[in-house]
This record gives structure tokens, C-alpha cells and sequence, in this order.
């Protein structure tokens, strides 16, 4: 991490500070919900956590036209302290007997908000952070500590709502941790120092929703960045299913018997993360940027298709490890094509345009298995079934362009965006569509097709 700098470093650990608060509340909203209910309703749980993800599509793309019109440090520094506020809210009314669903549920909204604008201008941030050359290692770097904290915070909160003697009490001092850590994040950011917008000062603007439309029809252009953002799409329908009911899951298809036996579960997922994260540069140093996505989509769906028919123990411990493992093998590169392949002046709209695209179908997974699997007789069947659909996008992939894109191995700068020729071949099939004049009056919108995709790096003050 020395090599990446010191502003790197000052950004990892406020990513870091953040996302372990974000992990604490994946465990600690549901415990919430289920403390002030006292029962186990799958849709509850479902619609929060789709609540929760919900404004990945209705500010994403918004979201993406402000990143591009904003300085991203006060925008990463602002949604840290509105999420702390909300956590400390929680925290002084988790035992009130005022405190309803419908109120977390709203609040989960906020805080999806917020994890929004946060993720889009984390990785808009980082080319202005990084050489290009060390944005698969500065991702890498991200996904992994992602991982770790999906591995080390539900089972912290896990532990620590248990071990206080008043289950409410555990769960307000847990919330109130969570806002803290939101704090430290935010104090973080601030030393990363200031940071030079990717988009020219000297550059106009068109209107506003024409900017968010033009973030979309260049995703949608340009082939690359298209096929990634159907392969997030796909992964997250299947991987929004399983986080949204989790609790359901461990309970009745792989028969955990207490709350520590879950813990163990999800904490593996996080460890399965770690290493996909880890081993991920070397994929796409040797496979590139497109076959490390095709890869990992099959070690993900293979892996969790073995763990739906494994009741709990060290084999389901082993499978949910390897499916996780494969997550973190996608993430990498997905977030790579993302940074290398858009128009410097794009780049915020570009990040949560696919983002909005490719996330937006993690609430539909979530509620969708919540109402299919809404009994003990059916949702076993809809759980099993789910990986096959990731399966078969990996087969379709390694048939289109993505598979030949070899950025990686050979290459230190990828070509340019806009429907040129991909990495370590000769042509493009010729069946895909060159990325169209998209308004080439509006200077938010490059029109040279010739120009490198990313500018260089400017180091800020």
C-alpha cells in the first residue's frame, strides 16, 4: 500500500472505518427489526434491505450528474456524517417502545442514500488518487478490506448484542458504535487533502437530465462497459436473494441451530471475500480485466449452487468461502472496466449510471425471493435454483467481446472507449455497435474517439 501513497492511504482507511459501520448495521438492523417485532418475518427483512439498496436506482443516476459537477471530498465527507446521525439516532430510540418498522425502514432509505453517493465518488475519486497503471491494485485493496469487514463486523456486533445483559442495551450501544465510526471516517477523508476534479473547469454544461441520459447512453454504447454492467446486474438479482433473506436461509435450507452458527456463516462470507479480493490482481494479470469476470462468475455460481443442497458444517463453511471468493473476483474488474473505459469528464456519471443499472436488480433479488420463498416448502427450491441463472451469464460472456478484452497482461494503457478495438486483438466482432456521437455539442461528452479514456493523473495540493 506505500507504493500507492499517502492520499491513498488516508482514503483506504476512511473507506475502511466506513464500511465496517456499514457491516455492523447489515447485522444490526435486522436484529433491531426483530427485537421490537419478536418475530421472524422474511418480508420484513426483504423490504428493508431492498429499501436499503433501492436508491442505488433512483439517485444513481442523479447522483452521478452531481458527482461530476461536485468536488468528491466534501460529497464523501457529507454523507459520512449524515450516516452517523441516523446511527445515532437509532442508538437513543432502540428501546423506546415508539420505534416501528416503518420508521427503520425509512431510515434504511437514508442510509442507502447516503452508501450511494459515498461508492459512486469513492470510485470516481481514485484515478485523481492513483497512477491508471495501479487501479486494479488500488480496487483490489478496497474490495479486500470490504471483505474483511464483512467478516470481522456482523460477528462483532454479533458478539457484542450478545454479550450485554439487556439484548436493547446491546443493540443501542452497537448502533452508537456504528455513528462514531462514521465520524472517524468522515475526519479521515478530510486528510486526504484536497482533490483535483476530474471534469476541466473550462468545460460547459448541458442540462441536467440530459447529462444523467448521456451517462447512460454511453454505457450503453460502449461494449464493454455494457457487458459488465449486465454481468453486475445478473450476480446482484442472484446475491441480492441471498443477503436480503440470509436469515432464512442459514435457518431452514442449511439448518443452523443458534445466532452464533449464522454469525459463522456470514463471517465466512467476508474470509471468502478477503481472498477473491487478494488473488484477484493475479487473474487479471494473467487472464485481463474480461476473462477474470467470467471466471469469477463461475466459481461464484458453481460455488453457491453446492452450498444450497449442504446442511451446516465444515463443507457448507468450505462453499460459502469459494462463492464469495468468486464475488470478489468479479468486483475487481467490474470496478476496473468502469474506471479505465469512461470519458474522463463522464466518469462520475458513468460509475453510477452502471452502478444504478447493474445494482438496481439487488432489491428486486431481495424482495422477489422474499415473496417466492415467503414458506419453508418453497423458498428452499427458489434458493437452489437462483445460482443456475449466474451460471449460465458466465456461458453467454465468454461468447461476446468481454472474454477477448486482455487489459492486463500486456498492456498499461487500454485503448480508447468508444468502440475501438480491445486489447491483444486484431478487430471487434463485427456485430458490435460503434459507440455514437453522443450530443457532440455538449462538452460533457467526448467526441474524439481517439483521446485515452481516463486523463492523467492530477495530483491535488
Amino acid at each position: 500500500m506505500r507504493s500507492l501513497g499517502p492520499r491513498y492511504r488516508a482514503l483506504w482507511t476512511g473507506q475502511a472505518l466506513a464500511q465496517f459501520g456499514a457491516y455492523i448495521a447489515f447485522f444490526s438492523i435486522p436484529e433491531l427489526i426483530a427485537f421490537i417485532t419478536d418475530k421472524t418475518n422474511t418480508l420484513d427483512y426483504a423490504v428493508t434491505y431492498a429499501l436499503e439498496n433501492l436508491p442505488i436506482i433512483l439517485t444513481g443516476l442523479v447522483g452521478g450528474v452531481l458527482l461530476d459537477r461536485l468536488h468528491l471530498r466534501p460529497v464523501i465527507i457529507t454523507t459520512h456524517l449524515v450516516r452517523a446521525s441516523v446511527f445515532f439516532y437509532l442508538s437513543a430510540v432502540a428501546n423506546r417502545d415508539t420505534l416501528e418498522v416503518p420508521t427503520i425502514m425509512a431510515l434504511a432509505f437514508v442510509i442507502g442514500t447516503m452508501s450511494t453517493m459515498f461508492e459512486g465518488a469513492l470510485y470516481a475519486v481514485l484515478p485523481n488518487v492513483v497512477k491508471k497503471s495501479q487501479l486494479p491494485r488500488a480496487n483490489s485493496l478496497i474490495t479486500a478490506t470490504i471483505q474483511v469487514n464483512f467478516a470481522l463486523a456482523p460477528l462483532f456486533a454479533g458478539i457484542l448484542t450478545s454479550v450485554i445483559a439487556r439484548r436493547g442495551l446491546g443493540l443501542s450501544l452497537t448502533l452508537f458504535l456504528t455513528g462514531l465510526l462514521f465520524v472517524a471516517a468522515a475526519i479521515s477523508m478530510h486528510r486526504v487533502g484536497r482533490v483535483a476534479h476530474h471534469r476541466s473547469p473550462g468545460e460547459g454544461r448541458s442540462g441536467f437530465f440530459t447529462e444523467a441520459a448521456n451517462g447512460i447512453r454511453y454505457v450503453w454504447a460502449e461494449p464493454r462497459l455494457r457487458l459488465i454492467t449486465i454481468a453486475a446486474a445478473v450476480a446482484n438479482l442472484v446475491v441480492g436473494f441471498v443477503e436480503g433473506t440470509w436469515k432464512v436461509l442459514y435457518t431452514v435450507v442449511i439448518g443452523t441451530a443458534s445466532a452464533a452458527e449464522s454469525g459463522i456463516l456470514l463471517s465466512m462470507l467476508g474470509v471468502g471475500g478477503v481472498i477473491g479480493a487478494f488473488i484477484a490482481p493475479a487473474f487479471t494479470s494473467r487472464l485481463g480485466l474480461g476473462r477474470s469476470l467470467v471466471v469469477g462468475m463461475w466459481i461464484t455460481g458453481l460455488g453457491m449452487f453446492a452450498f444450497m443442497f449442504t446442511r451446516y458444517g465444515i463443507l457448507a463453511i468450505v462453499l460459502q468461502i469459494l462463492w464469495m471468493c468468486g464475488v470478489s473476483i468479479v468486483n475487481v474488474p467490474i470496478a476496473t472496466v468502469r474506471q479505465v473505459y469512461s470519458s474522463p469528464s463522464m466518469l462520475g456519471r458513468v460509475i453510477t449510471a452502471s452502478r444504478a443499472i447493474g445494482w438496481a436488480t439487488i432489491p428486486l433479488g431481495a424482495v422477489l425471493g422474499g415473496a417466492l420463498g415467503s414458506s419453508p416448502t418453497t423458498y428452499p427450491w427458489v434458493a437452489r435454483m437462483a445460482p443456475i441463472l449466474m451460471m449460465a451469464t458466465a456461458v453467454w460472456l465468454a461468447t461476446t467481446v468481454i472474454w477477448k478484452d486482455t487489459f492486463g497482461p500486456r498492456d498499461d494503457e487500454p485503448e480508447p472507449a468508444a468502440g475501438d478495438q480491445p486489447h491483444g486483438e486484431a478487430s471487434l466482432d463485427e456485430t458490435e455497435p460503434e459507440t455514437p456521437d453522443l450530443e457532440p455539442s455538449s462538452p460533457d461528452v467526448e467526441p474524439d474517439a481517439e483521446e485515452a479514456p481516463v486523463g492523467e493523473i492530477e495530483e491535488g495540493s
